[in-house]
């Protein structure tokens, strides 16, 4: 629904401004205010961080691929005093893909949901 809303220019100045740096659109700023929720500014640094967490998330996932080899080539041996190791590693695997699945999560919320002005 389209609302308009009577303001001096200087709050609507200051509701461009803070919606803008809060990166929402000008209504989701107001019905976030609406909802009791003070919207926060993005840091200055967010891109820079999401795109830090990116990349740390996809060294993660190499390094998920590698355990899930040598996870694979231990298999094939039969020998028992491996088996506290194939434990140990099916384990840290289990492990990688749960933090793999929490940070892909985290890098969509912190994605901007729209595109950025060109």
């Amino acid at each position: 629904m389209k609302v308009t809303l009577r303001v001096s220019s200087g709050h609507a100045t200051t509701l461009a401004t803070r919606a803008r740096a809060a990166d929402m659109s000008q209504g989701d700023y107001v019905s976030s205010l609406l909802d009791g929720v003070a919207p926060v500014a993005m840091p200055a640094d967010h891109a820079s961080t999401v795109k830090a967490l990116m990349a740390s998330t996809d060294r993660v996932a190499a390094l998920s691929a590698d355990l899930n080899a040598f996870l694979r080539v231990l298999g094939r041996a039969s020998v028992p005093q491996l088996e506290p190791y194939r434990a140990s590693i099916t384990s840290l695997t289990k492990d990688v893909r749960q933090h793999l699945a929490v940070a892909a999560a985290l890098v969509a919320e912190l994605r901007p949901a729209r595109r950025p002005r060109r």
